[in-house]
Order: structure tokens, then sequence, then C-alpha cells
């Protein structure tokens, strides 16, 4: 009887534990960082559009152990363009964040309150 016990408690064991693992994978919710931002390749193509055809020059960023990447912070001393209302990115919402053009690596998007880089569009 122990023997049946015990089978029985093993298969209960696995399907509780089954069901278990099941309701805590189905209970997990991935979301995206928080300020993560998505620009799609055409919205990419409609902000490049755009900014070639702003007069803007270049900036150079010399601040020692900057690196170009989002989420990195642009320095203060660089300044920041807008984005026109007047124009459709896609839908993307471009007005809401500011645009720093550089000369080998394209347009740096930037999150005007935080000058946060959240996306280097080459």
């Amino acid at each position: 009887m122990n023997k049946h016990l015990a089978g029985a408690v093993g298969v209960l064991a696995l399907v509780l534990g089954g069901s278990a693992a099941s309701a805590q994978t189905s209970a997990v919710i991935v979301t995206q960082p928080s300020g993560y931002v998505t620009v799609t390749p055409d919205q990419q193509v409609l902000i490049q559009s755009y900014v070639v055809q702003q007069p803007v020059t270049a900036t150079v960023v010399t601040q020692p152990g900057f690196v170009l990447v989002p989420g990195a912070v642009m320095p203060e001393g660089v300044q920041m363009q807008t984005f026109s209302t007047d124009v459709t990115y896609g839908g993307f919402d471009a007005p809401r964040y500011r645009y720093v053009v550089m000369p080998d690596n394209g347009t740096v998007l930037v999150e005007p309150g935080s000058r946060r880089i959240i996306e280097v569009i080459r």
C-alpha cells in the first residue's frame, strides 16, 4: 500500500508541479524597459528625410568617455534640434524628442528632459 501511495503522491506532484509551472509561465508579463522607444525602419526613413532637408551643422562630441549608444546621455553642451509638428513621421511622435546630427554616425534621437539617447539612425 505504501508503494501505491508513494506512486500516487509522485504523480500528483508531477501534475501539480507542471500546472504550477504553466501557471507561472502564463502569469509572467514581459514589458519593455521604462522609456524604451521603438522606431521602425519606415519611421527612420521619414525621420532621416526630414533631417536631411534641415539646414543643421553636424555636431562633433569630444567629451572623454562618451559613447554614442542608446541609453547614453548626450553631453550638456551639445545643441539639440527640434522636429516640426507639421510633418508626419509614420506614427512616431518625433516632436516629443530632439535630434542631433553627427558627422559619421547619422541622426541621434534624444529624449529632451534626460538628454538620454533613444536611437541612433545611420
